[in-house]
């Protein structure tokens, strides 16, 4: 009977992906030249082994089943028929074979082109063309499921990562909002850990401007987004200054629609149709005056009396393919009175399903809920808006990533 490789795993590099070479176990062989009871005994002797190789040389020809085996042996005069008879008389002559060197997800698909026998019966694993061992489906789903786990753990570590590059990112905005406006509060909650929603604050001698921002995606391609837009908002204030909201956020229509290859109404790069939706304000806290421009958001003005005012934006994205080159986003002009409340939140907020009708939070809910904290800190009522969402939520699915603002003037 031939010597058995050794373990082939021991020998991978720890920077290799895994490979057939993994799974690969030392099993005994036979010969065509021994007999079934030969394999009756080596049966008997590893009570474990699912399947038995048979070699010529050192080249596999064949798999043995035990169950198969077992079975055909143990009905009457087979013993005696086929005892000294050649063991392939009862070998699969077509087993699945494979190389070493074969990386697990390859191996995966061929054991499921292959079908229910590799995964049962196992398959024969060869390095240059001579027998090193066997394994089975069952070791091949381990060595899958601590792959995909670990490929999970090496993903989740880099998106953790990359949400504490896009906090950084946001950290100055918080900064200057403090200085400006300290009861200012604000939520900014990722649905997966990076998300597609972000925020701008920006100081001058006489007033301060403000963004909240959702744009397309969530994760780690929505988090990209708002790096592109949020860069694109830096710029556009550089040049023009902050007093105006509405050409803002036209010079950043430009500059996605530059870089997303969108120029034209054409969308230069597959699958690039993305854009932003915002809220955009300069307030100015001497005067009252504020300055509003959206693009598909609102703003929740609430009056010292009580009386509230949904401001809407224009209803057209920022950048996008179907958003015109040279959009104008028109500025709203507003004289708040000394305890107004001024609300914001993108989309997240409103669209979220839940409730006993599975049915969207909706404008005319967070509405109410603003008028019932009317006497309420910027603080208490962000934290009002937050405990109500989570309710309507219940056991729903976070469906988008949720950013909203709130200060009294």
């Amino acid at each position: 009977m031939p010597e058995n490789s050794e373990y082939l795993s021991s020998f991978r590099p720890r920077s290799r992906q895994p490979s057939a070479a993994d799974l690969c176990i030392a099993v005994p062989c036979m010969t065509p030249e021994e007999t079934n009871e030969k394999v009756m005994e080596v049966f008997s002797r590893h009570r474990d082994l699912v399947s038995l190789p048979v070699v010529e040389g050192r080249r596999p020809i064949g798999l043995i089943n035990r169950n198969i085996f077992l079975s055909q042996m143990s009905k009457p005069f087979r013993q005696e028929l086929y005892g000294r008879k050649s063991c392939i008389a009862f070998m699969d002559k077509e087993p699945l074979i494979v190389d070493a060197a074969l990386d697990i997800d390859a191996l995966t698909f061929r054991t499921v082109e292959y079908g229910e026998k590799a995964l049962s019966d196992g398959f024969i694993i060869t390095q240059q063309g001579e027998f090193a061992g066997v394994s089975n489906g069952l070791q091949l789903m381990r060595v899958v499921a601590d792959t995909q786990a670990s490929r999970n753990r090496q993903i989740m570590h880099s998106i953790e990562y990359a949400s504490v590059i896009q906090q950084s990112t946001l950290r100055s905005s918080l900064d200057a909002l403090a200085r400006v406006c300290p009861e200012a509060h604000l939520v900014w909650e990722p649905r997966d850990v990076v998300g597609g929603d972000f925020y701008q604050f920006g100081t001058e001698a006489d007033g301060w401007f403000a963004t909240v921002a959702d744009c397309t995606g969530h994760g780690v391609p929505g988090a990209f987004m708002t790096l592109i837009a949020s860069t694109s908002l830096s710029q556009a204030i550089e040049q023009h200054g902050a007093r105006d909201p509405g050409r803002l956020l036209g010079s950043v229509n430009r500059s996605i629609k530059h870089m997303l290859g969108q120029v034209g109404g054409k969308d230069g790069m597959p699958g690039s149709d993305d854009g932003m939706d915002a809220a955009c304000f300069w307030f100015e806290p001497a005067t009252g005056k504020l300055v509003f421009s959206g693009a598909r958001l609102s703003l929740f003005l609430l009056r010292p009396d009580g009386a509230i005012e949904v401001v809407d934006g224009q209803r057209k994205g920022v950048g996008y393919v179907d958003s015109e080159f040279d959009f104008v986003w028109s500025n709203q002009t507003m004289e708040l009175c000394p305890g107004s409340l001024v609300f914001v939140s993108t989309d997240g907020l409103f669209d979220q399903v839940g409730g006993p009708r599975a049915i969207a939070m909706g404008k005319r809910r967070v509405r109410e809920l603003l008028l019932d904290q009317r006497e309420g800190t910027p603080t208490q009522v962000n934290q009002a808006v937050l405990h109500s969402l989570r309710e309507w939520q219940g056991e729903h699915h976070r469906r988008d990533d949720l950013t909203f603002f709130c200060f009294r003037t």
